[in-house]
């Protein structure tokens, strides 16, 4: 990868915009602190000046010009924190190396003396003496040397650290989230090529990026099921529709036949009719799956509960089972609120009920039970029946999917897809196990999905 695109990754310039924004705090916390520790070091220096100045003064008034001289002489000089000057009325310099600054008293700041470190300018108190003479005393080193400079010379050091680590962890964490996203890109350049069992690697951690991937990798499931589901479709459409429409072709062609009496014309309209309403039918139940997988029916959804609705399913098939020698039972004693489709719901409980009676011989039982547990409700429809092969149990809700065996029965394979379909649009997952003997077809949906009332 090259070393620009690292830098222009989103994470690197979050990183750098964090960055500006610490050491920007950074800057303003020794600001305040280097106006906090310069006003009170000049405070100090102001006071130690004023003292030094006022005990100078008092060895004036009490011992005169020369004492002051040679105190003046013997406490400056290049290891003295002070600086002194001493010039008479007119002005002319008596001792130290500072001249008072012409008629000017107080607080003054003078060019500082030529001595190693001192700062450019001194802070000088200008005192008038008794005798007119004029003394000067300077702070000739501190201003250089003192907490202020060492507070700016620490904080300096503490941004060019910020600025080095926050750099240096800006360009590791670009780095990871870019290995990640390359990881990302490479896995749907591989399945826009062609390759739709490719998916995003997952490294286990549980941040946004995982969710991403995994988010993504469902979605490329789904894909990837629709996408057989739709290259299976038509050779199945072709297998499972071939026979009626060459049905209705046989029949067609016998009723136009010259020696077709008109009872036998009729009969082989009659079942050109029926064959082709079977396919439309057929035709109809695809519509019907389309539309569910497409979400329109979402926006009508109401809170139902689909125990009642299995009940009434239950209910309506009572007689067509003990017709048929079986037997059909319910505990539906467990409500499975939700926001739903009734009627969708109801035909998806329908199709299992009708799925579980019409692939049972006679004698078989069928149960259809409700359940809550703590991650969420359960509604099963299980029979003892001859069950489906645990390795063909992930394949019988794909569309025109119909076993060797089932193909003897009447039907178009799409039953189970629609069950499935609706399951989905509802947020239900759709199992099938094997029931030990028979089929179980188990509805499951999260707590987070539970309609409250």
């Amino acid at each position: 990868m090259p070393r620009t695109s690292l830098f222009r990754t989103s994470g690197f310039r979050i990183a750098a915009i964090y960055l500006g924004l610490f050491s920007a705090s950074v800057a303003a916390l020794g600001a305040t602190v280097y106006v906090a520790v310069r006003s009170e070091e000049s405070a100090e220096i102001d006071g130690d000046i004023a003292r030094e100045s006022t005990a100078l003064a008092r060895e004036y008034s009490a011992h005169g010009r020369e004492r002051l001289q040679a105190l003046i002489e013997a406490r400056g000089g290049e290891a003295s924190s002070f600086a002194y000057g001493l010039a008479d009325a007119d002005g002319h310099p008596l001792a130290g190396d500072l001249a008072p600054p012409g008629a000017t008293l107080g607080w003054v700041y003078l060019p500082a003396p030529p001595r190693r470190d001192a700062p450019a300018r001194a802070r000088a108190l200008v005192t008038r003496l008794d005798g007119g003479e004029r003394l000067v005393v300077a702070d000739a080193w501190r201003a250089a040397h003192g907490p202020t400079r060492a507070v700016v010379v620490a904080f300096l050091w503490a941004l060019a650290g910020t600025l080095a680590l926050g750099t240096l962890g800006g360009v590791i964490l670009s780095a990871q989230i870019l290995r990640r996203i390359d990881a990302m890109t490479r896995a749907a350049q591989d399945i826009v090529a062609g390759d739709w069992r490719r998916r995003i690697p997952e490294t286990g951690a549980d941040d946004e990026l995982a969710q991403l991937a995994r988010t993504f990798n469902r979605m490329f499931d789904r894909i990837q099921s629709l996408l057989e589901a739709h290259k299976n479709a038509g050779a199945a459409i072709a297998h499972d529709l071939r026979r009626p429409l060459a049905r209705t072709l046989r029949h067609l062609e016998a009723a136009r036949g010259e020696n077709a009496s008109a009872e036998a014309t009729k009969a082989a309209v009659a079942a050109a009719v029926a064959d082709i309403d079977g396919v439309l039918e057929t035709f109809s139940a695809i519509l019907r799956i389309g539309q569910v997988e497409s979400g329109a029916r979402r926006a009508g959804f109401k809170p139902v509960d689909l125990a009642e609705a299995a009940r009434d399913v239950v209910d309506a098939f009572l007689p067509a089972a003990e017709e048929g020698g079986r037997t059909l039972v319910a505990d539906l004693a467990v409500a499975l609120p939700l926001s739903g489709d009734r009627e969708l719901l109801t035909q998806m409980v329908a199709n299992l009920v009708d799925n579980a009676l019409r692939h049972t011989p006679r004698g078989a039982r069928v149960a259809v039970e409700s359940a809550r547990s703590p991650d969420g409700l359960s509604l099963t429809v299980a029979d003892d029946g001859p069950g489906v092969p645990e390795s063909e149990l992930e394949r019988i809700f794909q569309r025109f999917y119909r076993l060797d065996a089932a193909r003897a029965t009447p039907g178009d394979g799409l039953g189970l897809s629609l069950v499935a379909a609706v399951a989905e649009l509802h947020g239900m997952t759709c199992r099938a196990r094997d029931n030990r003997p028979g089929l179980a077809i188990v509805l499951r949906l999260p707590e987070t999905r539970v309609a409250r009332r």
